[in-house]
């Protein structure tokens, strides 16, 4: 039985769906003729059909069916049927999608849920049908690895990111911090005048209390992980100033009251106070300013995150697998799937196509072949991950199963305490011991 099959019932995993949980309901079956030793599959000349799933917004749906045009150009015998959503119902797609029988051959994968469908036996070892992978450095392959088997090839690299939209700056007389040595009490002091300024019209910050980001930010610039081989590595402790630091900052105004602050949590990327010019600063990946910079119409900033000490070498920033692209294990065309998975990865006509849209490549042949082709969009988060790449820590180990639920159980307990329901420190416990009731924690 799977992970997820220990703790609930069929219908019981089908409503956890609903609510993003994820479902892991296949058992074996067809992997397209392949071993486990490397051997490519079987080439496939017949016709084919592939059920190809990815989230997204607009921009990544129009770019993607770019890619997918000259990949069915290239393989007249390939036919690839595409599904998508916004990022917060996709895996109750997925999963609904694998308990129906009906997986999708190739599908983008997160890295909060990789060990979790791929150690249910839902991903295939992408190594054990030989994907080239040649031109990617190794910290990039292996940030797909559960376990000993490689069930993700990461699609995009990108690091976590402030960004600050110049219009609702202007529009409140307020100068542009110094990214280099900004501290979050600076942030808070920012965000208040600009909200005081702004009244119900614009605000100074959207709340981050429910993001899980910001939260990863926070603790390992105070020398935590979020997860790690065992399980997590933080505490209620860890947490209870995080939520506190942005209740005050609600109540200082710095941030929309608290039930325009849920339900900005709803909303679409490109629906937001930030891509609308209703904020002047968020937390998101770099991967996702093409698009912000697209729906606001603004030239947005890209700001190393806030430190507690000023220093900007002590935010610790990571880089990010944004996105990986997986194959399903009861796939009946593993040729196909493996093709379209790198071609993808690999091809320079599909990387100048992509841009920096799902992050920078992480193919060195793919991101030298595209530089000269970027737009201003992606060339500006090219040239912020190179500016802050010398001040990067350690990597970011992927939740075991379970801790894909990290960020919801955030946010639930995030969005009580802007509420006034909850204590901050009640709240952080409660997240903390939710957390590792998921993970089968003790």
């Amino acid at each position: 039985m799977t992970h997820l099959l220990k703790k609930a019932s069929v219908l019981a995993v089908t409503a956890l769906a609903a609510s993003m949980a994820l479902a892991g309901c296949t058992g074996g079956g067809n992997t397209g003729g392949t071993s486990n030793d490397g051997t490519r599959p079987v080439e496939e000349t017949g016709q084919v059909t592939l059920k190809f799933m990815w989230w997204g917004n607009e921009t990544r749906n129009k770019l993607t069916q770019e890619v997918l045009d000259k990949f069915q150009a290239q393989y007249p015998n390939i036919k690839v049927e595409t599904e998508t959503s916004d990022f917060a119902s996709y895996f109750a797609k997925v999963s609904t999608s694998i308990a129906a029988g009906q997986a999708p051959d190739v599908l983008q994968m997160d890295e909060k849920f990789i060990a979790t469908y791929g150690l249910d036996d839902n991903l295939m070892d992408l190594e054990s049908i030989g994907i080239d992978l040649s031109k990617f450095d190794q910290g990039s392959i292996d940030a797909g690895r559960v376990d000993g088997k490689l069930y993700g090839a990461t699609f995009g690299i990108n690091v976590p990111v402030i960004l600050a939209n110049p219009a609702v700056f202007a529009k409140a007389g307020v100068d542009m911090p110094d990214d280099t040595k900004w501290t979050w009490d600076d942030y808070a002091t920012i965000a208040s005048e600009i909200g005081a300024k702004g009244g119900s019209d614009y605000y100074g910050s959207t709340s981050l209390i429910g993001v899980d980001g910001p939260l990863k930010v926070w603790l390992r610039e105070h020398g935590k992980q979020q997860f790690t081989t065992e399980g997590i590595g933080f505490e209620g402790a860890d947490v209870a100033p995080y939520y506190q630091y942005w209740l005050d900052l609600q109540t200082a105004t710095g941030t929309p009251p608290a039930t325009v602050s849920v339900e900005e949590g709803t909303k679409a990327l490109n629906e937001g106070l930030f891509a609308t010019n209703r904020v002047a600063l968020t937390f998101q990946w770099s991967n996702q300013v093409k698009a912000l910079d697209a729906a606001s119409g603004q030239d947005i900033a890209l700001l190393r995150p806030p430190t507690t000490t000023g220093k900007a070498a002590d935010a610790n920033l990571w880089l990010k697998s944004s996105m990986y692209l997986s194959i399903g294990k009861d796939t009946k065309h593993a040729d196909a799937a493996l093709k379209l998975v790198e071609f993808f990865i690999n091809n320079t006509e599909a990387g100048a196509i992509l841009g920096t849209e799902r992050g920078i490549s992480p193919n060195s042949e793919v991101r030298d072949a595209v530089k000269a082709s970027l737009d201003a969009s992606d060339k500006k988060v090219v040239d912020f991950i190179d500016k802050v790449t010398p001040e990067l820590g350690g990597a970011s180990l992927v939740p075991l199963p379970g801790g894909g639920q990290s960020e919801a159980i955030q946010k639930k307990y995030g969005e009580a305490v802007l509420l006034g329901t909850d204590t901050p420190a009640t709240a952080a416990d409660n997240f903390v011991k939710e957390l590792k009731v998921e993970m089968e924690l003790k």
